[in-house]
């Protein structure tokens, strides 16, 4: 199974520092791929501070760990030591004090992806022209719908929509959503932070501009620049995977299917 893969951020239109930080992995770690999209939060150096901290521990704790393939619990740990990274240092440095981050990964490995996500950052399964969301909001209205508190649609355009209730280096402790699934060939795993979703491009927008001509790279230039048409209020950030088609399979399609009908008809 071979992978495409390909990232970008910008820091927007009204921002002006780029607090998110993304991390593009080939064959490392144990893994074919691995993804990351963090989201700072604390202003200017802080966010960008606690975000750059969350990825890079993450990642080498990956890379330091001795073990391979997206297995729940290594993904688990290895986000328990980033949020003690990013805590300790809000901790012993007074100018990051509060600072904290969104994380959402996938790490993917002969077909199988392991996501783990703490925070508002989302994470998408493209298949079969759809789109499935497989990571977990942990934004505050999100929490009352699943509490059953408020409606679906409440929460879109709830006054809290960006006040979040779990995010890396807030608290000492941390319980991250993960899941495990499988990834065939057309389907595409994209990563973003909330300033997508903030310029106001939908997911099935998104998803377009990404996949339309199979240049993974051109379509995460579109999607920042189409986020910069809308305003870009926030940073965007996108990472994305997607498993390439076997060309060779799709031709040889047709004569396998005229073999074998001849092959019916000559028992006859």
């Amino acid at each position: 199974m071979r992978l495409k893969v390909a990232s970008a951020t910008d820091p927007g239109l009204e921002r002006e520092e780029n607090e998110d930080s993304v991390m593009v992995w080939r064959n490392k770690a144990g893994l074919d791929t691995l993804l990351v999209v963090c989201d700072g939060m604390g202003g200017h150096a802080a966010g960008q501070m606690a975000s750059t901290i969350a990825v890079e521990t993450l990642t080498t704790v990956l890379a330091e760990d001795g073990g391979e393939g997206p297995d729940l619990d290594r993904l688990k740990r290895a986000c328990k030591q980033a949020n003690t990274a990013v805590f300790e240092a809000a901790r012993d440095n007074p100018e990051w004090a509060g600072m904290g981050s969104t994380m959402v990964v996938a790490a993917i490995r002969n077909g199988e992806v392991g996501v783990l996500n703490v925070g508002d950052s989302p994470a998408y399964l493209f298949h079969n022209g759809g789109a499935k969301l497989i990571s977990q909001d942990h934004s505050w209205p999100a929490e009352q719908v699943r509490l059953g508190v408020i409606k679906p649609e409440e929460a879109a355009t709830h006054p809290l929509k960006h006040r979040l209730t779990r995010a890396i280096g807030v608290w000492e402790t941390i319980q991250s959503f993960t899941d495990k699934l499988k990834i065939e060939e057309g389907d595409a795993i994209v990563l973003c932070s909330d300033g997508v979703e903030t310029a106001g491009v939908s997911v099935e927008e998104m998803g377009k501009l990404l996949l339309k001509d199979g240049d993974l790279d051109r379509g995460a230039k579109r999607v920042i620049e189409r986020c910069r048409e809308l305003g870009a209020p926030d940073n965007i950030s996108v990472a994305v995977a997607r498993v390439e088609v076997d060309v060779t399979k799709t031709q040889a399609l047709p004569r396998l299917k005229k073999i074998g009908l001849m092959q019916k008809g000559a028992g006859h």
